[in-house]
């Protein structure tokens, strides 16, 4: 995402310039011929056309030619900004060109297993990144005996059947997670329905599902918890992932998939 992110975001600043571009040359192409100097005159000024770079005097203009001075002035900036931004296009084409956001990637895949076990790769692959990342342990939410059992295809006990769609769909994208992993947030230990890990920047996301919503005193409870998520930083359609369900609006698969699309792939 970040790496799409990058390329769009030059994409952008390109078009940006190109349409400055066109349109200072379309003002260009309408610009009277000439220049104009500028004199400080009391407290006023003066405008002195010169028709050639060669005219070093200039011929004064009167109050009644200043929109053609103020034409002349608007030119040269004109030109400078035509300038720049060309010279910007050129630039941003020759970087989009070249940039390979991938190429450290290439040469760690292009080696042989047998010399991958004897090197440092200079950057750890997207995929071995997220395998450690998987393989880390760590210890789980301890769940009540009364709770019922639910368990993911993977063998994840979870708390619900959403939390078991969840779970699932993640996995199908082939985005890591941890479910109920401890998490230090301020100078409370909290553990999130689902630690998720967006392979391409290597961000943690954090996923609570609100399953629950018709309850008053849940509702309460997790808006709080919600909060302090915003006061450390973690912000909802950012790094945190809401979805949430009634009784009678249960979460669909749908838009679980969606929301894996949106925020973690």
């Amino acid at each position: 995402m970040a790496r799409e992110q990058a390329m769009n975001y030059l994409q952008f600043e390109k078009e940006r310039f190109e349409a400055i571009r066109k349109s200072t040359e379309e003002r260009l192409r309408g610009a009277p011929e000439g220049t104009v100097c500028i004199n400080k005159h009391g407290n006023g000024i003066q405008f002195y056309f010169r028709s050639a770079p060669e005219d070093k005097k200039g011929r004064y203009l009167p109050v009644a030619e200043k929109e053609k001075a103020l034409a002349l002035v608007q030119k040269k900036y004109d030109r400078q900004v035509a300038e720049a931004a060309e010279k910007q296009i050129i630039a941003l084409k020759r970087f989009m060109k070249s940039y390979d956001p991938d190429c450290l990637k290439k040469i760690y895949e292009a080696v042989s297993d047998v010399r991958k076990d004897m090197i440092v790769p200079a950057e750890i692959p997207d995929e071995l990144y997220a395998q450690q990342w998987q393989s880390t342990p760590f210890q789980p939410k301890k769940i009540e005996k009364d709770v019922p059992e639910h368990y993911s295809n993977k063998g994840e006990r979870v708390r619900s059947k959403s939390e078991v769609m969840i779970a699932d769909a993640l996995a199908q994208a082939g985005v890591p997670h941890r479910y109920e992993c401890p998490f230090t947030l301020g100078t409370a230990i909290i553990h999130p329905d689902f630690t998720v890990l967006r392979k391409e920047d290597r961000k943690e996301l954090f996923w609570e599902h609100l399953g629950k919503m018709d309850d008053a005193e849940y509702v309460i409870t997790n808006l709080s918890r919600i909060r302090l998520y915003e006061q450390n930083g973690i912000m909802p359609g950012i790094n945190l992932i809401l979805t949430m369900e009634t009784r009678q609006q249960p979460i669909n698969l749908t838009v679980i998939k969606q929301m894996i699309r949106t925020y973690c792939i």
